[in-house]
C-alpha cells in the first residue's frame, strides 16, 4: 500500500465513503494501515488525520530507501566494470596481436599470474559486495509509532486500553527504541510543561531526519571506501592478469625475432 493510496483511503473515509482496506493489498503498510485505523477507533482519534500522517511518514522513509538502493546499484555497477576490466583488456590486446589469454593458460608464470589475479578479483569483488550491503536503510516506517502517540494525545489522554493498542502496535512493527523514546519524552514534558504531543511530534521528526543522516552519510563515504579493495586487490588483479602477460608476450617475441 503506497503513501498515495493511502492518502485517497484518507480522503475516502473523510467523505464518507464505504472503503475497506484490504482492497489495497496484504503488504506491510497495509498492516500498519489496519493497526492504525484500529487505534483510532478505539480512541476516537479521526482517521484521516491519522492516515495522512502515516503517507508522510512514509513517504520519508520511502525516500530513504530508494538512497540506499540507488547507491547499491551505482557501486555493484563500478565493481562490474572494475572486476571485468582485466577479461576487456585482454581481449583488446589480442586484437593488437599480444595474446594475453595464451600466456595465462600456457606458460608456467601465466598460470601463476592467472590464480592470483582470478583470487585477487575475486577477493575484491566480495569486499566491495560487503561495503556496498552494509547500508542498511531504516525501515519506512520510523518515527510512526511516535507521531501515532502524539496524534492520540492530541485527542484524548492515555487511557489504559489505548497504551495496550499503541503496545500492539510497538510490536507488530518492531518499535521497542520508539517506545522508549515516548517514554522519555513523556519525563521530559512531565518536568518543564511543555505540551507532550507537539515534544513528540517533533522527536518522530527529529528521528527520521537522523536516519537519513546517517545514511546518507554512509552513502557518500561509500566511494572512498570502495578505494581500497580496489587498490589492495582488483589494481594488483589487473596487473597480474593484463599487465604482466602483456609485457612477457611481447618480450618473447622480440627476443625470439632478435635470435
Amino acid at each position: 500500500m503506497t503513501p498515495n493510496e493511502i492518502r485517497f483511503l484518507a480522503a475516502a473515509l473523510e467523505a464518507g465513503l464505504p472503503v475497506e482496506t484490504p482492497a489495497f493489498g496484504t503488504s506491510r503498510e497495509s498492516a500498519v494501515v489496519a493497526d492504525v485505523l484500529r487505534l483510532a477507533r478505539e480512541t476516537g482519534t479521526p482517521r484521516p488525520r491519522l492516515l495522512r500522517v502515516i503517507a508522510e511518514a512514509l513517504d520519508e522513509g520511502n525516500a530513504i530507501v530508494r538512497d540506499v538502493q540507488l547507491a547499491a546499484v551505482a557501486a555493484r555497477n563500478s565493481a562490474v566494470v572494475l572486476a571485468g576490466l582485466p577479461l576487456i583488456t585482454a581481449v583488446l590486446a589480442w586484437l593488437f596481436g599480444v595474446n594475453v589469454l595464451g600466456f595465462l593458460v600456457g606458460q608456467p608464470l601465466g598460470i601463476v599470474c592467472l590464480v592470483v589475479g582470478v583470487g585477487a578479483t575475486y577477493a575484491g569483488w566480495r569486499w566491495m559486495g560487503k561495503l556496498r550491503t552494509a547500508i542498511v536503510a531504516p525501515p519506512p516506517t520510523s518515527g510512526l509509532l511516535i507521531d501515532c502517540v502524539a496524534e492520540v494525545l492530541s485527542v484524548v489522554a492515555l487511557s489504559p486500553s489505548a497504551r495496550e493498542l499503541l503496545s500492539e502496535c510497538r510490536e507488530h512493527w518492531s518499535a521497542e527504541e520508539e517506545w522508549r523514546e515516548v517514554e522519555r519524552v513523556q519525563s521530559v514534558a512531565r518536568d518543564t510543561g511543555v505540551p507532550l504531543a507537539g515534544l513528540l511530534r517533533e522527536s518522530a521528526r527529529e528521528m527520521r531526519r537522523r536516519c537519513r543522516f546517517d545514511v546518507r552519510l554512509a552513502i557518500e563515504t561509500l566511494p572512498g571506501k570502495l578505494l581500497v579493495p580496489l587498490g589492495v586487490c582488483l589494481f594488483p588483479a589487473f596487473i597480474t592478469l593484463t599487465v604482466i602477460p602483456a609485457v612477457a608476450t611481447m618480450a618473447g617475441g622480440l627476443i625470439g625475432r632478435s635470435s
